[in-house]
């Protein structure tokens, strides 16, 4: 592609190694993924990566993702090293990611990599995880919306602007009681909530992202269990990778005229602004 900001095209290099790792372990243990967010997006309308994207994204049922990061750190290149949320003292979010440790960035869009000890300026691919929605759905959102927010006071810096009114009061009044909390106590707090649904609800119908707070697109949307049944496949590069099955209906369904493209000021890099080294690891 014409690598208008110097260096996709590498990135893009990483991120198809970092998902033909994880395709290659999930097929050996019979784990089901399927592509998610800008990468199931990609896949469809490029055949490709987004040619601005710069990340990778996936999503995992609970089973299959609790079995899939037992199993990672025996069976994948030490290169390509998973980070999960709760091994660490300080919060990004509540994502685990594999990053590609042999690049590495000179800036990310979060910056304060010193703070993160430069954990999250690699490629990385972020594992999401769907639960059963249960009866008490709603009061679980919120109570996994609160320890969000006491995460929070685990940043070094906290972005309010996307609090307003009560919920901002919320926001910092629940942040600066979080600073006085062990993130990894809270993050403990976190992995129970979100799991508690799938007790006695093991045959839902009905699926939610439980780590994906921050993006409006997929917090607090429910995915028909139907979709996720495996079968159907798209390419990217020179592969195929599963995605749900009624693609096309998901796709309308949170981007809208997904084929149309963005306006070109929206097309840039979201994360990651310049690769400054490889190693040899």
């Amino acid at each position: 592609m014409n690598d208008e900001y110097g260096y996709l095209d590498r990135l893009h290099q990483s991120n198809y190694e970092l998902l033909c790792e994880v395709d290659r372990i999930c097929k050996e243990h019979d784990i089901q993924y399927f592509l998610h967010g800008g990468t199931f997006l990609g896949a469809v309308r490029h055949q490709d990566f987004i040619p601005w994207d710069d990340d990778v994204d996936i999503a995992m049922k609970r089973a299959d993702y609790d079995r899939f990061v037992q199993i990672y750190p025996q069976e994948a290149d030490p290169k390509f090293k998973l980070l999960r949320f709760e091994d660490y003292p300080q919060f990004f979010d509540f994502i685990s990611k594999i990053t590609d440790t042999s690049v590495t960035m000179a800036h990310t869009a979060y910056g304060y990599e010193d703070f993160y000890d430069s954990r999250y300026n690699h490629p990385s691919l972020d594992l999401f995880v769907f639960d059963n929605v249960g009866p008490h759905h709603k009061r679980n959102l919120t109570r996994l919306q609160i320890l969000y927010a006491l995460a929070m006071g685990h940043r070094p810096v906290i972005d309010y602007s996307k609090f307003h009114g009560i919920r901002l009061i919320g926001a910092h009044i629940l942040s600066a009681i979080g600073r006085c909390i062990p993130f990894q106590k809270i993050a403990s707090w976190y992995k129970k909530a979100q799991i508690c649904e799938n007790k006695g609800n093991e045959d839902s119908k009905t699926l939610f992202l439980s780590n994906e707070q921050q993006h409006p697109h997929y917090w607090g949307l429910e995915y028909d269990s139907e979709y996720y049944k495996g079968g159907i496949t798209m390419p990217i590069r020179d592969r195929l990778f599963p995605v749900p099955d009624c693609y096309d209906k998901w796709l309308c369904d949170v981007y809208g005229d997904y084929r149309k493209l963005p306006p070109v000021d929206q097309r840039k890099p979201q994360h990651i602004s310049e690769i400054i080294e490889e190693s040899g690891v």
